[in-house]
């Protein structure tokens, strides 16, 4: 009979908690972009009783890379990644952090918690992470023409400093991003530099802007600007992992249109009868110097 009631007790608490884990959530925190040889704090967060809790497991590319267990002595475990350093001091049941971080250290990530009683497991979504390399130059602009008229095409080109992946370009006329529609993108491109081994790229890209229709600075400028960033767009929380850009201003004249045909000059009369005279009396000197001569 007791054996019974123990069991009894021991499935209706099984199928409350049961019952409980749909609430459960696990959630893999970690920034989606390092910079090379920096760190990164890995944190997998849930809403679980610590007292509850009796496992929590890191992965890389599925792989373990750092178990706790609790009541275990030591509790925890580590195994071998490639590309970084696991900080001992900094570690705890639920966060770990890499240290000197390499290329090799880029790929997915995760984590999972489990429960003793009930037996009971649940694992994060996956998370990317990126090894970078930052710019070090802004970018450059180039403008077409010299000279803008207000109701002409704005043309330039534009390419990033060199950075691993190769950077995003966006344009912006007057603090406003240009639609995409109006820029060409000419891909990527490597440099002949590297960062431990691993090959920089530079991106360019190129514009042609109608300015008819642009509301004009008050001194007749135009602000035109190259934005370059890893990522394309920035994150949640974060924003750019790198941001580089370049502003330059340039000056509208207005152009006045090339004459049809050539001038004339235009001679008054009193002007003319002094010219008739000074013909008058130069024809008729030669007349008197032809009689003397022989």
């Amino acid at each position: 009979m007791y054996l019974r009631v123990v069991k009894w007790l021991l499935l209706l608490s099984f199928g409350i908690s049961v019952s409980s884990m749909s609430e459960v959530w696990v959630e893999f925190r970690a920034p989606r972009f390092v910079v090379h040889g920096h760190s990164a704090t890995l944190r997998c967060n849930h809403n679980v009783d610590p007292e509850t809790l009796y496992k929590v497991v890191f992965f890389k590319n599925s792989q373990r890379i750092m178990q706790y267990v609790r009541g275990r002595d030591p509790p925890y475990e580590f195994y071998n990644i490639t590309g970084a350093d696991i900080n001992l001091i900094k570690v705890s049941p639920t966060s770990i952090t890499l240290d000197r971080m390499d290329f090799s250290a880029a790929g997915t990530y995760a984590c999972e918690i489990a429960l003793e009683i009930p037996l009971y497991s649940k694992a994060s979504k996956i998370h990317e992470i990126n090894v970078i390399v930052r710019q070090k130059h802004r970018p450059k602009i180039k403008i077409k023409q010299e000279k803008l008229s207000p109701s002409g095409d704005l043309e330039a080109t534009c390419h990033s400093g060199p950075a691993y992946p190769a950077p995003h370009l966006t344009w912006l006329i007057n603090n406003v991003k240009v639609d995409e529609r109006l820029t060409i993108p000419h891909g990527t491109m490597n440099v002949h530099r590297h960062h431990h081994g691993m090959p920089l790229a530079i991106t360019n890209s190129s514009l042609k802007f109608p300015l008819s229709g642009l509301q004009i600075y008050p001194n007749h400028t135009v602000d035109i600007t190259c934005l370059s960033t890893i990522p394309s767009y920035p994150t949640v929380g974060e924003g750019y992992a790198d941001v580089q850009n370049q502003t330059v201003t340039v000056n509208l004249v207005r152009l006045e249109p090339s004459p049809t045909q050539l001038p004339v000059k235009i001679i008054s009369d009193n002007t003319n009868n002094s010219c008739k005279m000074s013909f008058t009396s130069f024809y008729i000197m030669l007349l008197l110097v032809a009689q003397v001569l022989p």
